[in-house]
């Protein structure tokens, strides 16, 4: 019985090893832009403004040019504010010193 404890224990602390390895390695670098106004969106993930979820439409408004006013439970400040840190960073008033 204690060998099949230390054998799942020893599995355990690799995978657990492999997994922080790989995270550090293969972690995925957000734009600080599209953070921002990923932090600004409500983060329902409903859908309904046509992307899959608020990380995408971030990506969408900041990258592509699409409209957040597409978000249908944000509120009309939220829209505001995001569209003047938009138009702030499009004009060079805005800048991060990490890009």
């Amino acid at each position: 019985m204690w060998i099949a404890i230390l054998q799942i224990g020893a599995i355990g602390l690799v995978l657990g090893v492999a997994i922080g390895v790989a995270n550090k390695y293969l972690e995925v670098k957000v734009p600080p832009m599209v953070q921002t106004v990923y932090d600004r969106l409500p983060h329902f993930n409903c859908g309904a403004c046509g992307t899959p979820g608020c990380m995408a439409m971030a990506n969408a408004v900041v990258n592509d040019g699409y409209p957040v006013t597409n978000c249908k439970p944000g509120t009309d400040q939220m829209k505001r504010e995001i569209q003047k840190l938009l138009d702030d960073y499009k004009s060079g008033k805005l800048t991060f010193d990490e890009e």
